[in-house]
């Protein structure tokens, strides 16, 4: 099993394997896309729009399916079109999403059920469809969720509960599986550079359009940052050596989302989570963690002593480090 702080790496010898990409169109699933059939396995790339389904067909390994996860019968049409290939599945790659930000009023039901009907319970149907071909290779479920899923903050609110969701599903569905021979893993993006904020634009704008009160000066401000010109490039240079922040994020490559996402499909022992991102970003998420600690052991029957708590902390490395490595699957 990879340590944290490891490099990640995928055995070069393992045999090709057959797995499906949702959401590979752009970005990340279009990276995860390309570097799976350039590695030699035969993937199933969903997407719905035919400029995409075109351009992922044309790449040598890939089979295009047109798939809105949103869709039942997209996805019973795609569990046939794996099923007559006759390759099986070993990989399930949920990473299809959708973005946005708004002030939390100013959702409307319409679009608070299209984000988690995409975001939150397609993964469930993609698993509960292909769950027999992934018995029979005792396979492995991957599920691209959002360094969101531990942290919220304001306008972000319906994504990152999205994404919580998506960690406790991805918990209790590696507990149920682990005992029929299949992983279950989540890896958790920052910042990656993709399309997801352009396509989710026109939304976030009609959001903070409608901002009722108290938040029409608020969303007029949010707007007109929007709006504003690019920054010159002295200053998009000057960003650029500056260290990150909230008001100057940099977002990382695709590639560290899909390095991770090779080794939870492949490794012999895969971790159930893989957090990528910036340092920056990284930090936040610890600084969460150790806040919603802090909050829970504020519990009256608790209130350990921070050395106590530190006590815990190293037994629980201590246990992990002492976990002997999964023997390798076929």
């Amino acid at each position: 099993m990879s340590a944290p702080g490891e490099a990640l790496s995928v055995n070069p010898d393992v045999a090709a394997r057959p797995v499906l990409v949702t959401g590979a169109s752009t970005g990340i699933g279009r990276h995860l896309t390309e570097r799976l059939a350039a590695l030699g396995h035969p993937v199933f790339a969903g997407a719905r729009k035919p400029t995409d389904l075109e351009a992922l067909g044309a790449i040598p390994n890939v089979t295009a399916l047109r798939l809105d996860v949103s869709n039942p019968q997209d996805v019973a049409d795609a569990v046939e079109a794996v099923q007559r290939r006759g390759l099986g599945l070993r990989g399930l790659v949920n990473n299809a999403g959708l973005g946005g930000l708004g002030l939390l009023t100013s959702w409307s039901d319409e679009e608070l059920r299209e984000l988690f009907e995409v975001n939150a319970l397609a993964p469930i149907r993609l698993v509960r469809a292909f769950l027999p071909q992934l018995l029979v290779a005792r396979g492995r479920v991957v599920n691209i969720g959002s360094q969101g899923g531990t942290l919220s903050m304001r306008y972000y609110g319906p994504y990152t509960m999205t994404k919580h969701a998506l960690e406790a599903f991805n918990t209790a569905l590696a507990d149920e599986l682990a005992p029929h021979g299949i992983g279950v893993s989540i890896v958790q993006p920052g910042g990656v550079e993709s399309a997801i904020i352009d396509s989710a634009m026109p939304g976030i704008r009609r959001r903070f359009l409608r901002a009722g009160p108290p938040f029409e000066e608020e969303a007029a401000g949010i707007l007109a940052e929007i709006d504003a010109p690019p920054p010159a490039p002295e200053e998009q240079a000057k960003r650029a050596e500056a260290s990150e922040s909230a008001e100057n994020r940099k977002p990382s490559s695709p590639e560290i989302v899909t390095v991770a996402a090779l080794d939870a499909l492949f490794a012999p022992a895969p971790r159930k989570r893989y957090l990528v991102g910036t340092r920056w970003e990284g930090g936040r998420v610890l600084r969460a963690l150790i806040e919603r600690l802090l909050d829970a052991n504020a519990c009256p029957t608790l209130g350990y002593t921070v050395t106590e708590l530190v006590a815990m902390l190293e037994e629980q490395a201590q246990a992990r480090a002492a976990i002997p490595a999964e023997s390798a699957r076929d």
